[in-house]
């Protein structure tokens, strides 16, 4: 499976044949399809196997930052975590992209497989909505910040991609700084556990904050 990523990651789709990937596997073109009966099939393998190795990466890092107890710091532990992904997993999402813009069924549409992004959305929007309902994020849709901070994400993808000296973690903290930004709450409804002590419930927090001179 690793030499077949390598392959399209370096050759590209259309020139990743069977062929090519049994010489530099150093076995006979016979044994590959005794495996896989046709390229479609071992594509269609290597998506599982990137997406599968995506799932195991995201997975303990997004619950580690207990979006249930904290949303508000979901977002940064997200888009760090998918720059985290392209940086140690370079070739497998190199070949993955060139997979999805060249890899069609008889329907000509992608693999279901990429669907999963509807989705990431889905969750992402679970989350800010929940920091929304106890007040720890803004007002705002979050179905509209979901969908963009997904394509953000998407889109660091794709600049990584044609740019492999891309400054990842730079580009990755620019936009936490800025949908955190975009999603916190107004001073005037801060979260309860965040109000400065002895400041009625019906007095904006705001009010309680201290302005020198």
């Amino acid at each position: 499976m690793h030499c077949m990523i390598d392959l399209i990651a370096d050759v590209g789709f259309a020139r990743a044949s069977i062929g090519e990937l049994a010489r530099r596997a150093g076995v006979s073109k016979g044994v590959v399809t005794y495996h896989f009966a046709a390229k479609d099939e071992l594509i269609r393998a290597v998506i599982a196997d990137v997406i599968d190795s995506m799932e195991k990466y995201l997975e303990p890092r997004l619950l580690a930052a207990e979006p249930a107890r904290f949303p508000e710091k979901f977002i940064g532990a997200y888009i760090t975590a998918w720059a985290g992904y392209y940086r140690s997993h370079a070739r497998q999402v190199l070949a993955l992209v060139r997979i999805f813009n060249a890899f069609r069924d008889e329907s000509g549409s992608p693999n279901p497989a990429f669907s999963a992004r509807v989705g990431e959305v889905a969750v992402l929007e679970h989350v800010l909505r929940a920091g929304q309902d106890t007040g720890r994020l803004g007002s705002f849709d979050a179905h509209v910040i979901a969908s963009v901070i997904k394509a953000a994400v998407d889109d660091l993808l794709a600049q990584f991609v044609n740019h492999p000296d891309l400054d990842l973690e730079d580009h990755a903290a620019e936009l936490v700084t800025l949908f955190e930004r975009a999603t916190r709450p107004d001073p005037a409804d801060r979260h309860p556990a965040d109000r400065p002590p002895g400041l009625p419930p019906d007095v904006p927090a705001s009010a309680g904050t201290h302005h020198p001179g």
